[in-house]
């Protein structure tokens, strides 16, 4: 479920950037003080909305280890980012094989293969992460879907992530 949110921020990822997946609006450190007042949106418990920041911050972690695993695997079969992209451009726009080398090409392949690796391991441990911190896939859905479309919800969990 959360690999499709993931294919999409592939190419930003590599390049180093912010990732443009689903949670990565929300940045910063978590605050350590537990939230106790009540929630802006009565949908979510102030229970709910501490569990949601905190899987919010295992999975900036996640993120971070899953670019760090990307870059080795650019790394490893000698592509930079800059090569993979203009690769992938190539890729997506069908141009003829000509204008990318045959190794190049292989190397091109063996780290999508990598990549989809990597991002099928990082799914596998956000998933956990919900379940670690008692939530439902489903209700943290949920509860994204709530904070989205929610400023003042937005607000306090930005505060509490301490941004």
């Amino acid at each position: 479920m959360f690999k499709s949110l993931v294919v999409g921020g592939v190419i930003t990822i590599v390049g180093f950037m912010s990732p443009t997946v689903a949670y990565g609006q929300f940045n910063g450190p978590i605050s350590p003080t537990i939230e106790t007042e009540t929630v802006v949106d009565p949908a979510v418990s102030p229970l709910e909305l501490q569990q949601f920041v905190q899987i919010i911050k295992q999975f900036k972690r996640i993120e971070a280890m899953t670019q760090r695993e990307m870059a080795k695997a650019l790394k490893k079969e000698g592509l930079s980012p800059e090569r993979f992209m203009e690769i992938n451009e190539s890729q997506r726009q069908l141009r003829s094989e000509s204008v990318n080398s045959s190794e190049d090409l292989e190397k091109f392949r063996n780290v999508v293969v990598k990549f989809n690796e990597i991002m099928d391991d990082a799914e596998e441990k956000r998933q956990g992460t919900v379940e670690t911190q008692g939530l439902k896939l489903n209700r943290f859905l949920e509860i994204e879907k709530i904070v989205s479309n929610n400023r003042q919800l937005q607000a306090k969990v930005q505060r509490m992530l301490g941004n």
